[in-house]
């Protein structure tokens, strides 16, 4: 039986152990990687803002980020406006950090890149697999 769910759940895992493999050396995993690189971009985003970003539930975002926290990574403020809501942004370590992972993940980018031909394509067709999957019509704007 042909699943689109089921190979892409089977190539995501084997993506996913691949950049724990290249991000190892930074002792951080692809899931860290992903929320600083995010924070780096977006300092002060509120956690409801990051976890659409992501698009991952709200419960998730707190574990991930609970963790960078304790680590010295991230750093967590209340709000200006509103004291119930929590904002992120990378501290000085995390930032330290993310830079001594950043060439990991561009060898393990560059590793599937090299494998794919025209990388264009491959953005539209994962853009558009989000979409079906979401029931629009609408390609989700997806890059590294």
């Amino acid at each position: 039986m042909q699943c689109y769910c089921a190979a892409a759940r089977r190539v995501a895992r084997r993506l996913t152990r691949m950049y724990e493999a290249e991000l190892r050396g930074a002792g951080m995993n692809p899931a860290q990687f992903e929320l600083m690189s995010t924070l780096q971009a977006w300092p002060g985003v509120s956690q409801a803002l990051l976890a659409e970003t992501m698009d991952v539930d709200q419960t998730t975002l707190s574990r991930n980020v609970r963790v960078l926290v304790g680590q010295g990574w991230v750093a967590a403020s209340e709000g200006v406006r509103d004291r119930r809501v929590s904002t992120y942004a990378l501290s000085a370590a995390g930032t330290a950090a993310l830079q001594v992972a950043m060439p990991l993940w561009e060898r393990a980018k560059a590793r599937v890149a090299g494998s794919l031909g025209d990388e264009a394509v491959v953005w539209r067709v994962l853009g558009e697999l989000g979409a079906a999957a979401d029931g629009t019509t609408k390609s989700l704007v997806l890059k590294g």
